[in-house]
């Protein structure tokens, strides 16, 4: 493919993005930020001709500088996906000072970094989700974009036969991991101390068993983790159960449920069908005290629903807190035509804020030939919003081409 066609497809690809862009109101919040990328949008192309070489993305994270973190796979020569680190300055280019021209990717690896999570010192732990491999590993990358080898085996801690799906980091600095069992189908949350150690005073021997599952992890600011799997459960910070909250540890969690923060009350995100007469899945939020009990101060009875229109299905990816406390939440909406970026936000009571957007909703499409997945989302210091995912787009020569998209829209 010469480099002049692919030039071409690009400036095609950018411009489909500012012609069909974000649905949005007068207002600024919600609107695409034009000072981001081109008009608000950063990609990174590669053609493909083999879907098992594609980008994946794991999760977003934000640096202290403002220098934008995205976690996940990217194509390797091998035919298959490896797991790489892309870190973008503020205005949306590759920061080429990170890794080999602003990606980092370790040696002799496949699969993709599931989750990722920041320290102060601006080192960068990721883990692998074990996709095309059969050991799940926790990583930590120095602020450079090298394996830090004061971290485990040469920046590595390998969990044999397992993904690490989620990452949190603890006050105290030390490192939770999310390890699921791909033989067994266990799941655990372990802790490492700061060189990578198994920290054998947490749980059982460094890993406790949540009831319900694992998935996103959430640090409390006292410590206590909470895990979000089929069911929400409470962990004291040294991998305890928390009896009092919920149900003997643990509550429902909303059905196709992906994200949780913590804002005082535990906020949890998912979808939830909107009208039974014509079944169509809707973002939906909802809040519940500390100790595990719906606040009906929030919402309506403690949640809220709101769907996209025409478009049926939501699959959430993510959400996110502003300064204000307002709620952002990301998903894929899709169509059996058409599919794009959505978001939704809400009061830090429950409400639609009409002020973002369209009447409370964004959504990005990417023109009638694309197949978009929005993955992750953060908030920045100034609360504007990032969101990553991937767009497949059939426009080269029938192949398809699969583009990293990194967006990012005004909070105020």
């Amino acid at each position: 493919m010469s480099s002049k066609f692919t030039k071409k497809c690009t400036l095609f690809f950018n411009c489909a993005i500012l012609l069909i862009g974000t649905v949005s109101a007068n207002g600024q919040a919600g609107k695409l930020d034009r000072t981001f990328g081109v008009g608000g949008i950063a990609t990174k192309q590669s053609v493909i001709t083999q879907l098992t070489n594609s980008f994946a993305v794991g999760t977003v994270a934000i640096q202290s500088d403002g220098k934008i973190v995205v976690a996940g796979g990217v194509p390797g020569s091998n035919g298959f996906t490896v797991p790489a680190v892309l870190r973008f300055l503020s205005n949306g280019g590759l920061d080429t000072s990170f890794g080999a021209k602003g990606v980092a990717v370790p040696p002799n690896r496949f699969g993709s970094y599931g989750a990722a999570a920041i320290q102060p010192d601006g080192k960068i732990v990721v883990g692998t989700s074990g996709i095309s491999s059969v050991n799940g590993e926790v990583d930590r990358f120095t602020s450079t974009g090298k394996l830090d080898s004061s971290f485990g085996s040469n920046g590595a801690v390998t969990f044999k036969l397992s993904s690490v799906s989620g990452i949190a980091l603890q006050p105290d600095g030390r490192i939770l991991a999310d390890v699921q069992s791909l033989i067994e189908g266990k799941s655990q949350v372990a802790r490492l101390l700061a060189n990578g150690s198994i920290d054998t005073s947490f749980g059982m021997n460094g890993f406790a068993l949540p009831p319900g599952g694992t998935g996103a992890l959430e640090v409390l600011a006292n410590g206590d983790i909470l895990v979000f799997g089929n069911l929400i459960s409470h962990l004291t910070s040294s991998g305890a159960i928390v009896v009092d909250f919920g149900v003997n540890g643990q509550l429902m969690a909303p059905n196709g449920g992906h994200a949780l923060a913590a804002n005082g009350d535990i906020l949890a995100a998912g979808t939830l069908v909107s009208d039974p007469a014509v079944p169509s899945a809707g973002f939906a939020a909802f809040a519940y005290q500390s100790v595990g009990i719906g606040d009906p101060a929030f919402g309506k009875n403690g949640g809220v629903s709101t769907p996209l229109t025409n478009f049926p299905s939501i699959t959430v990816a993510g959400m996110g807190l502003e300064s204000s406390g307002s709620i952002v939440e990301l998903g894929t909406a899709s169509s059996r035509t058409l599919g794009a970026f959505g978001l939704v936000r809400y009061t830090s009571q429950g409400q639609l804020d009409t002020g973002f957007g369209s009447g409370g909703t964004v959504t990005t499409s990417f023109g009638n030939t694309s197949i978009p997945i929005a993955s992750a989302i953060a908030i920045q210091s100034d609360d504007k919003i990032v969101v990553a995912g991937t767009v497949l787009t059939n426009i080269l020569h029938g192949q398809f081409n699969t583009d990293l998209v990194v967006a990012r829209y005004l909070g105020k």
